[in-house]
């Protein structure tokens, strides 16, 4: 994965965004192919729910007609002539009258016939097998008349329906006529009728608005046994068809038979549990359908790629523009001139992104020239300040030896204040002129500071209480240079110069939490409010000291962080300046005093 998706970072933006929009259309394509079988699907689903219905009729249809004919053969078992007749013979089997008996049931059948356009027989079959029919005899053939009078006497009166034994074209309603004389329910007959499936299928799809030439593609199943119609259609798909569909979440199948697409529903007869299969042609259907999706899908195809050459065109056309950058990005490298073609194009006038893009660039690249002319000429002066430096090096040696004379001599001749006011300039000077390390040891800091006060004292004699309170041992505490004396220094300047009062001066160490804190307070001065922040944004004006202030300040917080400084408030009447540093020294600091 990783080293696709460094194949990928290596692209160039063209190949890239080509590469995206090549498979975002292919995914499109890929959707609209998939949506078109879903809707082919859909279409194969309402067809198969537009033939169910028209089917349900026809199930409805053949359901209303055998309730029919079951409705007339109740009345033949309850027929007075045909019971006394009947019950007569059973009683007297070997009267000379039971012939006339028979002729007698035989007329009384003849009206029932009539009752259904269908009824192609009706036959009493009698205890001595003697058969009474209306109709031909030969109907009753095709069905087991054994297996069907066993099951008449368990059913005890109920009418019940056959299939024929082998596939034909008719179905047999069969029922035991009992004796209703004192409801003695004596076995008197069987009684058959024979039905026309065959008229009787056809008419049912006619109604239901099927061609009469497909009747035969009907199919009747009696369990997995296939009755109707006598003339079977392929046959060999009938076992296989009724494992899947009885199966199966779906009532219809789409089967290739003959080289031609058929579209199979399956359904059955609630009354009697048979199961029916129709065929259907569905290769006109299905050929109009499959053109229709070939032309779409190449129509899809065609505007896919036609997109995508546009879509490079006008990529191509975009990414022009940002070729051009890169070139002259790089040709600013190497310091070459901008390429030709961006020379005369004004980039000014465009808004867009890669407009910006080149006139940022461009300011930028002015930006740098002139950066670039400005650094030369302060590299040419800083060569010419060094020079001047360096003739000026014996400057410091030689008023570092004319304060050592002058002490030498305020000595001989017993000035100690002179001697000691020298002593402490000439440190205070060689420490301002050679202090290079940041980080220096508090030490070393307020040896600096008492030179400095010792001069003060001189000066201002009584007029300056000056205290200062150090831990034992500050050996482990290192500070910026020359971060406490302006400190005391700007305390001096506002409370001694511009007064005649006592000024009191206290520097004291201490230890918080983990930073060092370094506070200078004093008498004789007043802090305005947010002072710091007012210097550096210059709603005050610094003066003198006041930029020794800024500046410490900032020197901390590049030292140490944002989270140390300098604060300043006013407290119990005196003026407090507040140095704060860390007790922990990272190591981004800690090493700078010792790269030095």
């Amino acid at each position: 994965m990783s080293n696709l998706s460094q194949r990928f970072n290596n692209l160039s933006l063209y190949k890239k965004i080509l590469l995206i929009l090549s498979t975002t259309l292919l995914f499109v394509f890929f959707a609209f192919v998939v949506g078109i079988q879903l809707l082919s699907q859909y279409y194969a689903r309402e067809l198969y729910t537009s033939n169910a219905q028209s089917l349900n009729y026809v199930s409805s249809f053949v359901s209303a007609r055998m309730e029919t004919v079951e409705s007339g053969s109740a009345r033949i078992l309850s027929d007075t002539i045909i019971q006394t007749n009947l019950t007569d013979i059973m009683d007297a089997p070997t009267s000379i009258r039971n012939a006339q008996r028979k002729q007698t049931i035989y007329q009384a059948l003849y009206p029932y016939i009539f009752d259904d356009d269908y009824i192609k027989s009706i036959s009493l079959v009698l205890p001595d097998d003697t058969l009474i029919c209306m109709g031909n005899t030969s109907d009753l053939d095709a069905f087991p008349l054994e297996e069907l009078a066993e099951n008449a006497a368990a059913c005890q009166g109920r009418a019940s329906w056959s299939a024929p034994a082998s596939p034909g074209n008719t179905i047999v309603l069969y029922r035991d006529i009992r004796q209703l004389r004192h409801l003695t329910l004596d076995h008197l007959a069987y009684l058959y009728i024979v039905i026309d499936l065959d008229q009787l299928i056809s008419d049912a799809l006619e109604n239901a608005g099927y061609s009469l030439s497909t009747h035969s593609r009907f199919i009747l199943f009696a369990g997995n046994a296939q009755f109707y119609p006598q003339e079977t259609y392929h046959p060999e798909q009938y076992s296989s068809l009724l494992q899947s569909l009885n199966h199966g979440s779906s009532h219809y199948s789409i089967l290739s038979i003959d080289k031609r697409k058929t579209f199979v529903i399956q359904g059955d007869f609630p009354r009697t549990g048979w199961n029916y299969l129709y065929f259907q042609d569905y290769d006109p259907l299905f050929s109009a359908i499959h053109t229709v999706l070939i032309r779409m899908i190449l129509f899809s195809a065609v505007v896919v790629m036609i997109a995508l050459f546009l879509a490079l065109l006008l990529l191509r056309r975009i990414l022009h523009h940002l070729d051009l950058l890169v070139e002259k990005i790089r040709r600013f490298g190497q310091g070459l001139p901008d390429p030709e073609d961006t020379a005369h194009y004004d980039y000014s006038l465009r808004t867009d992104e890669i407009g910006q893009l080149h006139v940022s660039f461009d300011e930028m690249k002015s930006n740098v020239k002139t950066l670039r002319d400005k650094n030369y000429e302060k590299q040419l002066l800083l060569r010419d300040t060094n020079i001047k430096m360096l003739q000026q090096q014996i400057n410091p040696h030689f008023l570092y030896n004319t304060l050592d004379t002058i002490n030498w001599m305020a000595q001989k001749y017993g000035a100690d204040d002179i001697s000691t006011m020298v002593r402490s300039l000439g440190n205070l000077f060689r420490a301002a002129v050679n202090s290079k390390e940041d980080l220096i040891p508090l030490k070393k800091e307020l040896d600096v500071l008492k030179d400095y006060i010792r001069i003060q004292q001189i000066r201002f004699g009584d007029r300056l209480d000056f205290q200062l309170h150090v831990p034992d041992d500050i050996s482990h505490i290192y500070v910026p240079t020359l971060c406490i004396q302006p400190l005391v220094e700007n305390a001096l300047k506002y409370a001694l110069e511009f007064s005649d009062d006592v000024c009191h001066i206290t520097v004291t160490i201490s230890e918080k939490d983990t930073v060092y804190q370094i506070t200078v307070a004093n008498t004789g001065s007043y802090f305005e409010d947010d002072l710091i922040w007012k210097l550096e944004h210059r709603q005050v004006t610094p003066q003198g000291s006041g930029v020794g202030l800024v500046n410490i300040n900032s020197r901390l917080k590049l030292l140490f962080g944002d989270r140390y400084g300098l604060s300043i408030y006013n407290e119990d009447g005196m003026a407090i300046v507040l140095l704060s540093i860390p007790k922990e020294r990272e190591d981004s600091y800690a090493q700078i005093d010792d790269c030095r």
